[in-house]
């Protein structure tokens, strides 16, 4: 039995690399999947099913064009008003949100493709394990869950990067290869029908060691956010108050340990797979050496937003003077390529969030009190002087875009993403943008996905 367990499990590691390399390719070009291999092998048991799943967290960090392991921290950055490139680049154009056809490559290659190659993983690993009578009840609801989970994750960027986008359910090749593109609000609700058959589906416990693989918590957590983004703020409220009573999880009062892998703090973190590397992000934001210059930097804008005495300023952000300028660079990730020891993992999803999202909710309530008792917890770890109990409901919501912004600053473009969501986009990089033009808030419709798929239309203005 030994050996034939090997066999197969082989052959699915070998299936997992199949599919999953493909991630370069249009998701319209992707082969109709073979679904009696996909059955007979990628969940011929329990081990193999698993295999087959881990592959989908391993191809997210595989590759530092994934959009889940840097590119959507990066480009949304640059988008918005974090970070820019130290030398002239392509990435010019990303920093004065005037994308052209010259930079579609980076769309297509960054976003899209890897999107939608994960996509048709998640829809694969569903279907396969709804197709399996090989595989223990457990083991189907965990991956079918976590599958759910990382589809819901992928469309909700999906939705808020490009706007409308085409809504891939299935691996049938027949129905994805001239999909149109479905409303945001159409998109939202596959996602939310997603997450909450996730929840149902997901344990308490994590499915393996550390916080690599989501769990009931991490499905709860992402739906919490994507109810603030509905404005269900009800919803959000309770979605994000499961998560913050959960006493697997604490804020981390040390902010250099906030993202150490494993940390307390950690709903949803993305382990690293390529050796001596830790996390992508500090792979490009770190200098190379103790005289370089570093590659992306920070605008002043964000700098002078941090209020005296906030120790994020400190802990997440370092200066170095280059060429007689000081210059500031991202430091929440301390540890920089060409290390074998791994210590620090991607943060998806962290506490932090759940406490502002929760804090924001209550205050388009009008739970005002409650609202700011939850900011506090966030500010007092900055070692920042609380609020006011008293305070406004208008000045309450500055407080809470304020503090988003430093919190998660250079993590996944929660920036770009709230600066659009609260409507705010135009005010906000029009300032400091001279040639900001409103429909650069969703980047562009890859132009050789246009030409093949006749279905999809161009975002305004591109």
């Amino acid at each position: 039995m030994k050996r034939k367990l090997s066999k197969i499990t082989i052959m699915a590691l070998v299936l997992v690399w199949t599919v999953l390399g493909g991630g370069c390719k249009k998701f319209v070009e992707i082969p109709p999947p073979k679904d009696q291999i996909v059955s007979q092998t990628a969940f011929a048991d329990d081990a193999t099913a698993i295999a087959t799943l881990n592959g989908i967290y391993s191809k997210m960090m595989g590759s530092s064009a994934f959009p889940t392991a840097s590119s959507i921290t990066l480009y949304t950055g640059m988008s918005s008003d974090e970070l820019a490139y130290y030398t002239t680049s392509n990435r010019d154009e990303f920093m004065q949100d005037q994308i052209t056809r010259a930079n579609n490559l980076t769309i297509e290659s960054y976003f899209w493709n890897p999107f939608y190659a994960l996509a048709y993983q998640a829809n694969s690993c569903i279907e396969g394990a709804e197709k399996s009578v090989s595989i223990s009840a457990a083991t189907k609801d965990m991956v079918i869950g976590e599958a759910l989970f990382v589809r819901a994750f992928i469309n909700f960027y999906l939705a808020n990067i490009f706007g409308k986008v085409p809504l891939v359910t299935t691996t049938d090749y027949r129905i994805t290869k001239d999909l149109g593109q479905s409303m945001p609000n159409e998109v939202y609700k596959q996602i939310t029908t997603d997450l909450l058959r996730a929840i149902n589906l997901l344990k308490d416990d994590y499915p393996s060691a550390g916080r690599v693989r989501p769990n009931k918590a991490a499905a709860q957590a992402l739906l919490a956010r994507v109810y603030l983004y509905l404005k269900d703020y009800t919803a959000a409220d309770q979605m994000a108050g499961s998560v913050i009573d959960n006493s697997k999880y604490q804020i981390v009062e040390d902010l250099n340990n906030v993202f150490l892998a494993n940390s307390g703090e950690a709903i949803w973190q993305l382990a690293p797979v390529t050796p001596n590397y830790n996390t992508w992000d500090a792979s490009f934001f770190l200098p190379a050496s103790t005289s370089a210059a570093p590659t992306y930097i920070v605008l002043q804008n964000l700098v002078s937003d941090f209020e005296p005495g906030d120790k994020r300023l400190g802990n997440w952000i370092k200066s170095r003077v280059y060429n007689g300028a000081t210059i500031y660079y991202p430091f929440k990730y301390k540890v920089g390529k060409g290390v074998t020891a791994v210590t620090e993992y991607n943060m998806a999803i962290r506490l932090a969030e759940l406490y502002l999202i929760r804090s924001e909710a209550r205050t388009m309530n009008n739970n005002l009190e409650s609202a700011v008792r939850d900011l506090n917890v966030i500010r007092k770890r900055a070692g920042l002087d609380p609020l006011s109990l008293s305070i406004g409901k208008s000045d309450l919501t500055k407080a809470i875009e304020h503090e988003r912004r430093i919190e998660l600053c250079f993590e996944w473009g929660h920036r770009w993403l709230d600066l659009k969501r609260t409507g705010r986009i135009d005010d906000v990089i029009g300032a400091i943008k001279p040639t900001w033009k409103s429909y650069a808030a969703w980047y562009p419709i890859p132009y050789a996905q246009i030409l093949i798929n006749t279905k999809l239309i161009q975002n305004e203005g591109y």
